[in-house]
Order: structure tokens, then C-alpha cells, then sequence
């Protein structure tokens, strides 16, 4: 006799890691005026960055950037008969458009994380930032949720042999699915020049205190779920 049974285990847990996303850009006529212009946004946002917190260049990771072309198609109307057989359609440039895609990972820290956001408010055309909250050994939790939900399996197995006056032996198949993640919104907060908070408050200091005591990201909830068949005798 075989018994296949389900076991599911669950676990919140606090973030204890940040991953700040900063997204720069630059439109210029020319790609290489494209080029130059992204490059000193970026340099002169690490350079405010690094001086006014502990931050330093090393911290700030490049993930991808890009320079295109962006065009758009113009239609000339036809002035004669003759026009009619020619192509009316003009192929015309918008201009040349930098991306570049950084990020700041870091232990959880609210004051640090604070710091960030309130010198990134006093930035002219500040880049959009956009915070994660995350678990740093997240594999680790994964395998003793896995360990916790295989138990509880072994539980209700046994539960089921012993009303089928049967005992337990090996277990020979375990199937396991992907960890389910509740309880947190792991797209984090946006934090752009449209939404930045310093208009009315009157000092860095007060915006940081503010912002630790507003952010309270919610904890993660990780969870498991095993298929499991056990072997019985009697």
C-alpha cells in the first residue's frame, strides 16, 4: 500500500535587505551628445550621492544602459498628379534617447534608506528611484520551509497508516513546487522628481526623520508545498 499526502509549511519574515533602482535619462540631438549628457547625469548624481551619505561609488552598480534612435514617420501631401506615384512618407528623427539602469544594495536600514531619499529630493531632474525589500538568504529559508512542509506531511501520513492499521516506511517520492511569496509587495515604492517630498518641509533632517517613521514595509511570507508517497506494511 502506498499513501501519497501533501505537506505545506509557512513563515513570515522581516526584510533585512534593500535594493535601490535608479533609473537615469538623457535626450540629445546626436548620439554622442546623447552619450556624453547621460554619462554626466549619472557622474553628477553619485558624486551628490557619495558626498552627503556613506554611500560610495563602488556601491552603485550599472545593470544595463542604452543610447537609441527614436523616429517617427511624417506624410507630405501631394501637390500634383505626379506626387501621387512618389513615396509622401518622410522618415523624420526624434532625437537620441540615453538610458542607464543602477542600483544600491544594501543591509535593511531605514536611516540609510532615508538619507537616500530625502538628498535624492533636493536633486534638479532627480532619477527615478524605485526601492525593493527583500530577504538576503532566501534560498536558506526556502530549504527549511521545505524541511517544515515535509514534516508536516510525514505527520499526516503517519495519521493515515495508523487508521489503516498499517506502518509508515520510506518515503520514495518527493515532488516540490516553487516557494509562494504573500504577504509584501516586492515591487517596493516609486520615488521620482514627480513625487518628491521636500516642498514643504524645512531641512533634510526632518525629511529623514520622516520618511523612518512612514516607511514600515510589510514582513515576507514565504511558503512551501511537498507531494510526498510513503510505502506501507503491515
Amino acid at each position: 500500500m502506498q499513501i501519497f499526502m501533501n505537506g505545506y509549511a509557512e513563515k513570515d519574515f522581516a526584510p533585512d535587505q534593500i535594493r535601490a533602482s535608479v533609473t537615469f535619462r538623457y535626450h540629445a540631438d546626436t548620439y554622442d551628445e546623447a552619450l556624453k549628457g547621460g554619462v554626466g547625469v549619472v557622474k553628477a548624481y553619485a558624486n551628490i550621492i557619495t558626498d552627503a551619505t556613506d554611500f560610495t561609488f563602488d556601491d552603485i552598480k550599472t545593470r544595463a544602459y542604452s543610447v537609441v534612435e527614436r523616429t517617427h514617420i511624417n506624410r507630405i501631401e501631394p501637390k500634383s498628379k505626379s506626387d501621387l506615384e512618389k513615396n509622401l512618407q518622410k522618415t523624420v528623427s526624434d532625437g537620441f534617447f540615453f538610458s542607464q539602469y543602477a542600483y544600491l544594495e544594501f543591509d535593511y536600514d531605514k536611516e540609510r534608506l532615508a538619507k537616500l531619499l530625502a538628498i535624492t529630493s533636493k536633486i534638479p531632474n532627480a532619477p527615478a528611484l524605485h526601492i525593493d525589500f527583500a530577504l538576503k538568504d532566501e534560498r536558506g529559508k526556502k530549504r527549511k520551509l521545505i524541511a517544515a512542509a515535509y514534516e508536516d506531511a510525514k505527520k499526516k501520513a503517519e495519521a493515515l497508516a495508523a487508521a489503516a492499521d498499517k506502518n509508515l516506511r520510506d518515503c520514495v517520492r518527493v515532488d516540490i513546487d516553487q516557494t509562494g511569496i504573500h504577504g509584501v509587495d516586492r515591487s517596493g515604492i516609486m520615488y521620482d522628481k514627480a513625487a518628491r517630498i521636500g516642498s514643504n518641509i524645512d531641512s533634510i533632517e526632518q525629511e529623514i526623520k520622516n520618511i523612518d517613521e512612514t516607511f514600515k514595509p510589510d514582513d515576507i511570507t514565504l511558503s512551501k508545498t511537498i507531494s510526498c508517497v510513503w510505502e506501507t506494511s503491515n
